[in-house]
């Protein structure tokens, strides 16, 4: 008789996520959906834009930006490390109606960030886009390596610079 759930455990053993998550304060994110982990970076920027004292609005519902620091319309792109030190922050489209891009780069046991204009982001300076899809154009994705983010302790010192 085949046991499912043993041949499941195998091969779910087999490929798990890099050790490096098994612990650090922000290793529970491995945990939840890729959605709950946009959620999670927007919900977090909400809330660090507060305790900061940063002026903020988020839109009444689900539109082209997630949310406007000092009077700019952000889209707010969340990402986890993966095994190379990298972060890929998916589906950023040209064609939405935003101002800039807020990319958080969540490590287990650091936050980074980094943040372009619109105007950045199509012209290639925040870096090269790679279609999501062959053949397509609609949604890129941005890779970044940590060390071209921001530590997060420095969030209110970019974002005022970025937008002030």
């Amino acid at each position: 008789m085949c046991d499912y759930t043993k041949l499941f455990r195998e091969a779910l053993a087999t490929n798990k996520d890099h050790t490096k998550w098994d612990t650090g304060d922000y290793s529970g994110i491995k945990t939840i959906s890729n959605l709950k982990v946009g959620n999670v970076g927007e919900a977090f920027i909400v809330k660090v834009c507060h305790d900061l004292g940063i002026d903020y609005t988020i839109p009444t519902d689900k539109g082209p930006w997630d949310i406007v620091i000092n009077g700019i319309k952000f889209e707010v792109k969340t990402a986890t490390e993966d095994v190379n030190g990298s972060f890929q922050f998916n589906h950023i489209r040209y064609h939405r109606e935003y101002e800039a891009v807020l990319c958080l780069g969540i490590s287990p046991t650091s936050l980074q960030f980094n943040l372009w204009s619109k105007a950045d982001i199509v012209t290639g300076k925040a870096g090269r886009l790679v279609s999501m899809e062959k053949n397509a154009n609609a949604s890129y994705k941005l890779t970044k390596r940590k060390n071209t983010l921001y530590e997060i302790e420095l969030f209110k010192e970019k974002i005022d610079s970025f937008t002030i």
